[in-house]
């Protein structure tokens, strides 16, 4: 499993099967279609391709 930061990450990026976006020092939650940070309100979209198509920190 390959951590990328999501400070790292801008819309149109693709993520690998194996590439967890981290955030907070911890790594992201993934559901369907994106991934949540656990310990404040960033997220990431992706679409079936895995093409970022939302980044929001917070």
């Amino acid at each position: 499993m390959n951590q990328i930061s999501i400070e790292s990450l801008d819309e149109g990026d693709e993520l690998g099967s194996a590439e967890t976006p981290e955030c907070c020092d911890a790594l992201m939650d993934e559901y369907p279609g994106g991934f949540q940070c656990g310990r404040c309100d960033s997220y990431i979209t992706y679409d079936g391709s895995r093409t970022v198509t939302c980044v929001q920190i917070g």
